[in-house]
C-alpha cells in the first residue's frame, strides 16, 4: 500500500520532535531507515510547505522544529542571544540580521508571538525588517520586548 503525503509530513512532524534533524538529508535518511522511498527534494518541498524552521541549538548549530505559539518567545530570544545576531532601530523599523539560514525561523516565531504593536514583517535568509505601527519607536520596542 502506498503511504500518503498526509502520512509522510506527519512522520517528518513526529521525526523531529523527537530528534535532532540538522539537515534534509537527516531527515531523507531517517525516513528511508523507517521504510519510506524518499528524496531530498521531496523533503525540500515538504519542509515548505510545513513552514518548518531551523532554530539555533543550546549545543551550537540549528535543527528543523516546529515553531508553536507558545514556544514563539522562547525561539525569539534565544535568535537574539545568538552571537551573531545584531539589532538596528530607525523610527518605527527594526531591522534584525541573523545567521544565514535563521531569517526564516525568527519570521516565523514574531508572526507566531502576534505583537500588537507589528504592522508588517518582511524576511529573508538572514535578516528580518519588522515595520511597526506607526506612532511606535522601535528603540523602545526593542528594549521592551527583546532585552
Amino acid at each position: 500500500m502506498r503511504k500518503t503525503k498526509k502520512e509522510r509530513q506527519l512522520a517528518i512532524r513526529n521525526l523531529i520532535t523527537k530528534q535532532t534533524m540538522q539537515r534534509q538529508e537527516d531527515v531523507v535518511n531517517a525516513l528511508n531507515k523507517m521504510g519510506w522511498n524518499v528524496t531530498q527534494a521531496t523533503i525540500s518541498r515538504d519542509i515548505a510547505e510545513m513552514q518548518l524552521v531551523k532554530v539555533p541549538l543550546e549545543i551550537g548549530g540549528f535543527a528543523y522544529a516546529v515553531v508553536a505559539q507558545a514556544d514563539a518567545l522562547a525561539h525569539i530570544k534565544r535568535i537574539m542571544q545568538e552571537p551573531t545576531t545584531t539589532i538596528r532601530t530607525q523610527d518605527n523599523f527594526v531591522m534584525i540580521s541573523v545567521a544565514p539560514g535563521t531569517g526564516p525561523a525568527l519570521k516565523l516565531a514574531l508572526q507566531e508571538a502576534d505583537f500588537d504593536e507589528l504592522f508588517g514583517i518582511l524576511g529573508d535568509d538572514a535578516d528580518v525588517l519588522m515595520i511597526l505601527k506607526k506612532e511606535l519607536q522601535a528603540q523602545k520596542f526593542v528594549t521592551q520586548k527583546f532585552q
